[in-house]
């Protein structure tokens, strides 16, 4: 399965990519996350350094997700992919790979396109995806919005 999602922001790449490493959120309440989807609160490199091989950490109201970086292109390229969780869906969920491009716009900003692959195991994996895609879609969205509010601040 595959969801992807982009997003446009006001500041340039080099402004926009610490986000990825480095960012507390608070997203906007949805029904979605009272419904079990992850609140994601945090991104960040528990050692403090960034690159390849490095690890990152997404930590939501639900549990923590540990990646290792695949690719460190900063300012324009991030690739992760999961080590293991503790989130509930880690029985049928063998593989996630994240997907981060970002891109400088014309009017001196910059987008952003996260691709998110996930390899889903099990019976009744169409059902699953199906789920798992809504979340995810939710996921990304609450992420580049709470994304944007921090990079507003700044």
């Amino acid at each position: 399965m595959i969801v992807k999602t982009s997003w446009r922001f006001a500041r340039s790449p080099d402004d926009v990519w610490p986000l990825l490493c480095d960012s507390r959120m608070e997203p906007a309440n949805s029904c979605l996350f009272w419904l079990g989807v992850p609140k994601p609160r945090q991104c960040r490199l528990p050692n403090g350094q960034g690159g390849v091989g490095s690890a990152r950490q997404c930590v939501s109201d639900r549990g923590i997700i540990d990646q290792t970086i695949i690719a460190w292109e900063e300012p324009h390229h991030l690739a992760i992919r999961m080590e293991r969780t503790d989130m509930g869906f880690r029985e049928f969920v063998s593989s996630i790979i994240d997907d981060f491009e970002l891109a400088p716009t014309s009017e001196g900003g910059t987008r952003v396109t996260r691709t998110t692959c996930v390899h889903v195991t099990g019976r009744f994996r169409f059902v699953k995806v199906a789920l798992l895609w809504v979340g995810l879609k939710k996921v990304h969205r609450s992420v580049f919005y709470a994304w944007e509010q921090l990079a507003s601040r700044s």
